[in-house]
């Protein structure tokens, strides 16, 4: 396993002098931000964070700026990941699973989670993730990730009015939720 970051970080990307290093230096904040806001608790993201960028660092050797933006590449295998793990999650859950990973989740919050709650207000961070999977999506990439609504109907295969308006039916469903919490 060390041997693979090794030989993915000594590569350089067909992108320039991108590296591995590089790569997960620049985009781990945003992509761990976006991971937390689709992930159910804090341990899920750091995984699902931590899964994409190494799969992203091994890989790196073919990426083809021909066929897009780093970003753009990147953000393609987090959202798969995402979505892989989310019906993973779906096929395999059970009560008892559940409780053991939020006992978990509670007795060990992680460095990130704890930066993250001071920076975002944590009962909007758990109204975030309340929603549905596709709205919480949405909200994620547009705002913990600060992609643009045409980045994201690419990687979600939509248009860029049609994720315009599913953004904004997700945040009027994230307001709701909000109120009704006071």
């Amino acid at each position: 396993m060390q041997s693979d970051l090794a030989g993915a970080a000594a590569a350089p990307a067909a992108a320039g002098a991108l590296t591995a290093d590089r790569l997960a230096e620049e985009h781990a904040p945003v992509v761990y931000r976006f991971c937390a806001m689709v992930c159910r608790d804090a341990h899920d993201a750091e995984d699902l964070a931590q899964e994409a960028l190494l799969r992203a660092m091994r890989a790196l050797d073919r990426f083809d700026p021909a066929r897009g933006s780093i970003e753009g590449w990147l953000w393609r295998i987090v959202v798969n990941l995402a979505t892989d793990r989310g019906r993973a999650a779906r096929r395999s859950e059970s009560l008892w699973a559940g409780l053991v990973v939020r006992a978990r989740a509670e007795a060990a919050p992680s460095a990130e989670l704890l930066a993250l709650d001071r920076i975002r207000d944590a009962q909007l961070l758990a109204a975030v993730r309340s929603l549905p999977k596709r709205q919480r999506t949405l909200i994620a990439l547009r705002f913990g990730a600060d992609l643009g609504y045409s980045e994201i109907g690419a990687l979600v295969g939509d248009s860029e009015q049609a994720v315009k308006q599913a953004t904004y039916r997700a945040l009027s469903a994230l307001r709701r939720r909000l109120e009704a919490d006071r």
